[in-house]
Parts: structure tokens; sequence; C-alpha cells
């Protein structure tokens, strides 16, 4: 029976857990103190948790809650990030992280829904381009056929009034 101290911290979890479209396992060994707060700092900001949490507890909670795949998160020191929303803003943040740190934050196991990432995965998931670039690059196609299906139909008629001036000034000329 768990102290009341750890039912609390598994009730946290499980609601951590279910709100959560993506959880990223990583292993914070060999981070120094300022490292991992500059790590919590950068994903609070976009709005995802980032929580050390024992393994037997993780694992009694993929138990209470019916999911093995959140057992193969719990391995050495586990630190794991709960994203809520678009699933590659934590991604995003921890490849970003390692980058300006340059520290040893390894990253080892993803649940998004209730696929299993690898960390090549994640890794893949952090290198695609966002959904505002994309709909960006969409809108700039699209604007680009738009415009040259107008210039396309607004040929013929500038043609036209092209050739009638040319014949108004040509009969002007004459008289």
């Amino acid at each position: 029976m768990p102290t009341e101290a750890k039912a609390v911290e598994i009730e946290k979890i499980k609601s951590f857990l279910e709100d959560s479209s993506i959880v990223i396992s990583t292993d914070y060994s060999g981070l120094n103190v300022s490292d991992i707060n500059l790590l919590r700092k950068m994903l609070r900001d976009s709005g995802v948790k980032y929580r050390v949490i024992k393994n037997t507890l993780l694992i009694k909670v993929a138990e209470d809650i019916d999911r093995p795949e959140i057992k193969n998160l719990a391995d050495g020191p586990t630190g794991i990030v709960f994203g809520y929303g678009d699933t590659q803003i934590p991604a995003k943040i921890l490849s970003e992280f390692k980058k300006i740190s340059a520290s040893d934050l390894k990253i080892r196991f993803g649940i998004m829904g209730d696929q299993l990432l690898t960390s090549d995965q994640i890794d893949e998931l952090a290198s695609l381009p966002s959904k505002e670039e994309l709909v960006s690059k969409l809108v700039g196609q699209l604007y680009g056929q738009m415009s040259g299906l107008v210039y396309a139909l607004n040929r013929p008629i500038s043609g036209l009034v092209w050739a009638l001036q040319f014949h108004l000034e040509r009969e002007n000329s004459k008289g």
C-alpha cells in the first residue's frame, strides 16, 4: 500500500498522462542544475511540463491505467516531458535544448496516443516543419496558382482592349 504522498503523486502522474498528447522519456543524468533549470524554463514557456519521476511510480501508474507501453519509459534516471496540444512542440524544444546547451540529455522513448516512439522518431518529429510553416507554404502555392489563373483569364480581355485602343488611335490619326 503506497503512502499518502505516493498516492497523491500517482494521481498527479495519471492526470498528466490522461491530458497529454505526447509523453517523452529522457535520461537527465549528466545534466547540471542550471541545464535542468533551463530545460524546465524552455518547456514551461511553451506550456509543456517536465517531471522527474521514480520508475516504480511510473510502472504503478502504467498498471493502474492499463497502459503497458508506459513501462518502456521507466529506465534509469527518468525525466518525463508531458506535451499538450501540438505534439511537435516538446520534440522541437528538446532538440533546441540539446543544441544550445550541448548537454548529455538523452531522449529514450515517447508515446503519442498509444504508439511507442523511438528517439530517432522523436528527432524526426522535431525536424519536420511546423503546422504554421506548412500552412504558409500551402497558402503561397495557392496564391501562385490563383494569380496565374487571374492572369490567364484577363489576357484575352486585355488583348481585346489593346486591339480596340490601337484601332481607335489609328482612326483618330487619320481624321
